[in-house]
Formats: C-alpha cells, structure tokens, sequence
C-alpha cells in the first residue's frame, strides 16, 4: 500500500511530533512519503521521530533561520501546502494544527486527518493572538483571517474522516468546520516516566518552552508572592532574558533552562506537584508527570480537565492569574495528594500501545467504509 503522511513541519520535538512517530511506526512496512513545509530536526528528533526517513519538504527548508521565523509565513502557508501534489496514493494521513490537510489529491483516495486543533490565531484564540500582534488591529489583518478561514473550511472538505486529539478539540473541528469527529488521545510514553512512590522534595515544577500562551511568567508572578514556598523552573524559549529579570530578588524560585530527558524526569518524579496553566488543546507534559506519580495543579481548561482527576490526581484551577494558582498551591498544601500509584494509573489510560492500537482499527474501519462508499 502506497501511504502519504502530512505534517505541517518538523521543528521541535514536541506532542504533535511524537504523534507523528507513533502513527509512523504503525505503518513502518508500508511504501510511506512524508511530507512537510519544512524540516528543522536535530540528528536525534530525526532518528526517534523519523527513523531516518527522508521529508519532501517546500521552500521554507532553505529559508534561514525558518525554525525561528516559520510564523511570519502563515500567509504563504496555504499556497505552498498545495504546491504538494499527493494524487497517486491508497492512504493519506496528515496531522494537522496549521495547514496539513490543504495538499492536492485524488478526490477519491482515503483522506484521514488527525487534528491537534483548528488553526488557532484564526479560530478560538483570534482575539487573544490579534491583540498581542503589531497588525492585529489593522483592516488588512482581518480581511486576511476572513480570507484564511474560508481556505480552512473549504480544505476540510476534502477530509474524509477527522480525528480529534481530546473532547476539547471534537468540539472544536464541529464549531469551526462543522465536521464530526472522533476521538483518539495522543500517545503518552508512560513507560519512560517511572512511578517513584516515595517522599517528594519541597519544591514545586513548572516546566515548558517560555512562550507566552504558556504563562510562566504568571506562575513566577504568583510565586514571588509566596516566598516560603519553592518553585523550579525547565525550558527555554523567548523572553528568557525578560524572565531573568523576574527572577533577580526571588531566591524561592530557581531556573535551570534546558534540561535533557533524564534531569526533566528525574525532577518530574522528586517534585511535590507540577504546575500547568497554559490553555492546552491535550498536554502531553501533565500526563507525563502523572505518570511519575506526581500529582499537577492545571488550568481547568481543554485536555486538562479529561487527562486530571480533580482532588485524586491533581487540583484544576479556574482562571489564569496569579490568584488562581496561589489558591491552587495553598489547596494542594492544606490537602496534599499522596497516592502516587493512583495519579499514575490515571495516566496509563493515555499510553503509545493504546493510541497506535486505537489509530490502525480506526484506518482501517475507515478503509473499509471507504470502499463501501465507492
């Protein structure tokens, strides 16, 4: 069977990658051609994600500095995914959170499309992401979402069956392109994050890239108000200098920048809780804690609200501010939850065996329906 497989791009090593991985492995023996706008991995995200396979990619790959500035180029995004010519294929995959499903294809070849979410800046966080940009207020910004909203629902049509990565986002592919869909949870490698079942240290985790949608800044914020209480900070990304300078006076909080996957999950399984409050379609990283046995204090929100067992395997708090977590942190201090075996069986619910198992039947119910179809 001659398979294609859509990714937006391969840039860092995150959630959407290793779905990418998974549903690759699932189809190792298969004559499979990725595709992708561009390709920024490093040698090892190439081998674990990839296993080494070549990437048909556009002519964002030889654009320097693309892995930086890759989102100044969402106005060509379209054009050039359809610059993709797919026709000749039994399957197509894609997964998707940009514009993965805009390629050309035979119209009656299999299109299955698992969504990590809607396009956000032009969908369900419009207003959050045009406020926060130069042009957001400009008629010209407008008239190209309205512009970008009508491409995206009109390349959903082609998709003959759509996925949805939680029930947060289900909601979503029905709002935004009035599609059902089902849902597959992400794969979660559980079996890398061990349960430690013993004491935890006195210290709280908040980890992530330092992006703004992740609201780090507010989990220091607030911690800055809490002085006897610890707080440890992993990741890197922009505004690192800005952080920096929260941090400056605060010797409760500790940054230590990028950690590798032995450090990360050696802090993950020692911390008393993890902290998680950006608006998350999923979070792969909370389910991953709980996989520790480490219990999370989460924004009541998107995945986090189907991943978090609230008051068994964590504390969901209501809003993004600084209040909310101080609140969240002084629950958790008043009743701790200490039953790591449970957190931790919550989070095999979410494990890579699970997802590929759930995926491949899915494939090939479609297949199957698809067949009957034509």
């Amino acid at each position: 069977m001659k398979v294609a497989f859509v990714q937006d791009w391969f840039n860092a090593n995150g959630g959407a990658e290793k779905v990418a991985g998974s549903i690759l492995d699932i189809y190792e023996g298969e004559d499979v051609n990725i595709y992708a706008l561009f390709n920024k991995f490093s040698p090892s995200a190439k081998q674990e994600i990839l296993n080494n396979r070549p990437v048909r990619t556009s002519i964002l790959q030889h654009v320097p500095f693309i892995s930086k500035t890759y989102r100044y180029f969402l106005p060509v995004m379209p054009w050039l995914m359809r610059r993709f010519n797919l026709r000749g294929y039994d399957l197509i995959l894609s997964t998707s959170h940009a514009v993965a499903k805009g390629f050309r294809s035979d119209p009656n070849t299999l299109n299955v499309c698992y969504c990590h979410t809607p396009l956000r800046p032009i969908w369900d966080m419009y207003d959050d992401y045009a406020s926060g940009h130069k042009l957001g207020k400009l008629f010209l910004y407008r008239r190209f979402v309205a512009w970008l909203r009508k491409w995206d629902v009109a390349t959903s049509k082609n998709v003959h069956y759509f996925i949805a990565n939680s029930k947060h986002i289900q909601q979503r592919i029905q709002s935004s392109y009035g599609r059902s869909s089902i849902v597959i949870y992400p794969p979660v490698r559980v079996g890398k994050f061990a349960l430690n079942d013993s004491s935890r240290k006195d210290y709280y985790l908040c980890m992530g890239r330092f992006v703004p949608y992740k609201k780090i800044d507010m989990v220091i914020k607030a911690f800055q108000q809490m002085p006897d209480k610890k707080l440890i900070l992993i990741g890197e990304g922009w505004g690192t200098a800005e952080f920096q300078e929260m941090l400056r006076h605060h010797t409760n909080i500790e940054w230590l920048g990028y950690q590798n996957d032995e450090s990360l999950i050696r802090h993950m399984q020692e911390a008393k809780a993890c902290i998680f409050a950006a608006k998350e379609d999923f979070g792969i990283m909370c389910v991953e804690a709980q996989a520790c046995g480490t219990p999370v204090l989460a924004l009541d929100y998107g995945g986090y609200q189907e991943t978090v067992v609230d008051g068994k395997t964590g504390y969901l708090f209501p809003e993004q501010t600084e209040q909310s977590v101080i609140e969240a942190v002084a629950r958790f201090e008043h009743q701790p939850l200490t039953d790591h075996s449970a957190i931790r069986e919550n989070a095999l619910r979410f494990s890579e065996e699970r997802f590929k198992d759930e995926f491949n039947a899915f494939v090939e119910k479609c297949t199957i329906l698809h067949k009957g179809n034509h």
